[in-house]
């Protein structure tokens, strides 16, 4: 109850706060709107506004390139990840298969610096088990004979 209190008190004194600043923003703008602006400068303020993002926003805007798969990448392919050279890109390749990516780290293939560059550009794919299909599309059925 008293927190309701205060928040309500400081809630009023914001409003009390803002309403001198926005008529006295209101004032400035009616008074620039009498005389008119030249629509050169209308044109590069409307630009400058439109060009500004803020960087978080611009980082969900732009696209990644798609996640490279360790377990069937090329030995080329693997080399286009950062810091990623013929010799690790060897390593990596004999070290096949791996369960997760963070393995590339755990089986020593690459030391934690060398993952810690790599590790938002790889993922590592499972191959489906043949077998494990054939079971599950095939339908049990009960013999007569089997209880």
């Amino acid at each position: 109850m008293i927190r309701s209190s205060r928040i309500h008190t400081l809630s009023a004194l914001a409003v009390l706060v803002m309403l001198p600043l926005a008529a006295h923003a209101a004032q400035g703008t009616a008074k620039s709107s009498s005389t008119p602006a030249p629509k050169a400068a209308v044109a590069t303020t409307a630009t400058a506004t439109a060009t500004h993002h803020h960087p978080a926003r611009l980082a969900s805007k732009t696209k990644r390139a798609p996640a490279t798969d360790i377990n069937s990448a090329s030995k080329e392919d693997l080399m286009k990840l950062p810091g990623i050279t013929d010799e690790l890109a060897q390593k990596i390749i004999d070290g096949r298969p791996y369960k997760t990516k963070a393995q590339l780290s755990k089986k020593n293939v690459l030391t934690k610096a060398e993952y810690g560059k790599v590790r938002s550009h790889v993922i590592a794919k499972q191959e489906a088990k043949p077998e494990a299909k054939s079971m599950e599309s095939t339908p049990e059925t009960k013999t007569p004979d089997s209880k």
